[in-house]
């Protein structure tokens, strides 16, 4: 006699292939939804192919601006004399400067130093007195009067001139133009780089730069030169050429 088959033993059977057909139909479509996401992970993380390369421009200008310093050694007794002998001659510097049209904003004094001055006859320290030199440094931008200032103030007491320097005052041009060489620079290279590899050039992921600077070689005139020897014909003083050079760095996408 076989066993009854209850009313919820028979439903739970019909029911058991539904079952297994929606599991089936819920695992693929968990599969497909996963390899759909995968992919899409990867076309949204993956690294282009990049190349870097560098670009070189060069630009060369000529100089407005001299930059001078004016110094004034004194030698005294006691710090008083020294400071007032030294005051005297390098007020009438400053007023000789500013009447050759150099503007206020353009002088300043860039060192005051006040040292004692000793012997040491027979290995001993014997005090002397004080010495005290004071430094002006000056802008001149009208530089037909560079000669003229550096004698005058030779002139006036100043015995030591040095680190002549020639600039120019607005350099925004010439880096402007040197950039631009640069990058043109860089992007011929890029374009020859993809062309040989059988790739198109893409877009620019990234930019690096850096500039530099060369200076005309400063003057420096020495103290046996300069020292209370004015009133004879002004230095000659060239100003030269400035290069500005600029280095960049770019990266393009290879398709």
């Amino acid at each position: 006699m076989e066993p009854e088959v209850t009313k919820e033993q028979r439903c739970h059977g019909h029911h058991r292939p539904l079952k297994m057909l929606i599991g089936l139909l819920l695992a693929v479509l968990l599969l497909t939804l996963s390899v759909s996401q995968i992919a899409s992970w990867k076309t949204k993380f993956a690294s282009p192919n990049v190349i870097s390369v560098a670009g070189e421009g060069k630009s060369v200008g000529i100089p407005d601006v001299g930059l001078i310093s004016l110094s004034v050694l004194s030698e005294k007794n006691t710090a008083k004399e020294v400071m007032q002998d030294n005051s005297a001659k390098m007020n009438d510097i400053i007023k000789f400067v500013k009447d050759n049209g150099v503007q206020d904003k353009d002088v300043q004094t860039s060192g005051y130093y006040l040292t004692p001055r000793y012997d040491f006859p027979n290995g001993n320290r014997v005090f002397r007195g004080y010495d005290l030199t004071s430094t002006l440094a000056v802008k001149i931008r009208n530089l037909d009067k560079i000669s003229d200032i550096i004698d005058g103030a030779v002139t006036r007491g100043a015995n030591q001139v040095g680190d002549i320097q020639f600039i120019i005052d607005d350099e925004t041009k010439l880096k402007d133009e040197a950039r631009d060489k640069a990058i043109a620079q860089a992007k011929d290279k890029a374009q020859q780089i993809a062309k040989g590899a059988g790739l198109t050039l893409g877009k620019i992921v990234s930019f690096s730069e850096n500039d530099g600077m060369v200076y005309p070689q400063p003057l420096y005139m020495d103290k046996g030169i300069s020292a209370g020897q004015g009133g004879g014909a002004a230095p000659a003083v060239e100003q030269g050429s400035q290069e500005i050079d600029i280095n960049v760095t770019l990266g393009f996408e290879l398709k």
